[in-house]
């Protein structure tokens, strides 16, 4: 399958999200999204500085990143759950500037004139503008939409020893220390903090799925994640948490394969092994059209369409 068949493949937009009327005045609603199929997308991110990886309390002053035992070694974990709300972050700010461009008014006034209401996240969801039907939403008194997009847990390809500066390695922690203006104060043990983190060069592989795709889905998922490349994930993302991603496939359907088999299978040079086992076939997908790999410069051109796509969906939300 071709990039041209990739996108006759996915779902005409207006049949994911259109909007409908609701029970009350001016109450607009997405209605029941009916298409089952899904593609995914498979990548690599690997971090180009410091990445704290934290999902846990630490200790005084001190900060550990996630780690497991997994496979023989001891990795550094990135949960699903990190990863979705930067890379869902990165999808509204895109999308309000998309907003603002096509619609040409401010992004909370055209949230008012197409959707009722502007969006927030978390507490603010609107429950129907894109965003929200991608990656899921709550309104009391309202409803709610299903997420979408379906993200998974992921571990270093590197063992800890490798890839965490701790205590016990060359590095050491990373200290941290509190800025005062006031030269004369004597700065104490609460001035500062240690933090260990995951180094520059450590590949984290990653699995995400699309349930009922769309062409806009797609490319703003692919520009959402090299913005939150450039934002940063993690703790302290203001500094650290920065990576570079390589899409290795999209294709349609699930895949026959896992986060784990992905660690299990490639060792040495991550990104040309992985690319081997699609190519060889030992990562397939379960759809008919299985020889379906598009490549890293195929997918990032599916985002460079976003902004056509997008102009599309405001056509249509307006109907």
């Amino acid at each position: 399958m071709s990039l041209e068949q990739i996108r006759e493949w996915l779902n005409p937009i207006e049949t994911v999200l259109k909007l409908e009327g609701g029970k009350k005045k001016n109450e607009k609603m997405l209605p029941p999204v009916m298409k089952r199929n899904v593609v995914t997308i498979i990548g690599v991110k690997r971090t180009v500085g410091r990445f704290l990886p934290v999902s846990h309390e630490g200790y005084s002053n001190e900060t550990y990143v996630d780690k497991v035992e997994l496979l023989n070694r001891e990795r550094a974990e990135f949960i699903a759950r990190k990863l979705k709300g930067i890379e869902r972050r990165a999808h509204m700010s895109l999308y309000r500037e998309l907003i603002e461009k096509t619609v040409e008014k401010e992004w909370n006034l055209a949230f008012e004139e197409l959707y009722g209401k502007a969006c927030t996240i978390p507490s603010g969801l609107c429950v129907t503008c894109w965003n929200c039907s991608l990656f899921g939403a709550l309104e009391a008194g309202k409803g709610g939409t299903f997420s979408r997009i379906r993200y998974f847990d992921t571990w270093s390809f590197e063992s800890t020893d490798e890839c965490v500066a701790s205590i016990q390695s060359g590095e050491g922690m990373g200290i941290g220390n509190t800025v005062s203006e006031d030269l004369r104060e004597e700065r104490g043990a609460d001035s500062y903090h240690l933090y260990e983190y995951v180094k520059p060069g450590t590949h984290f592989p990653f699995i995400t799925i699309i349930e009922s795709p769309t062409s806009l889905d797609l490319a703003g998922y692919i520009q959402a994640v090299r913005m939150a490349d450039l934002h940063g994930y993690g703790k302290y993302s203001a500094n650290h948490g920065k990576f570079e991603t390589t899409f290795l496939s999209v294709a349609p359907g699930m895949p026959r394969f896992s986060i784990l088999t992905m660690l299990e299978n490639v060792e040495g040079d991550v990104i040309k092994g992985l690319e081997r086992k699609f190519t060889d076939g030992t990562f397939a997908f379960d759809a008919p059209e299985q020889s379906v790999i598009l490549g890293h410069n195929e997918i990032l051109s599916i985002g460079h369409e976003l902004e056509k796509e997008f102009a599309d969906y405001v056509k249509i939300v307006r109907q």
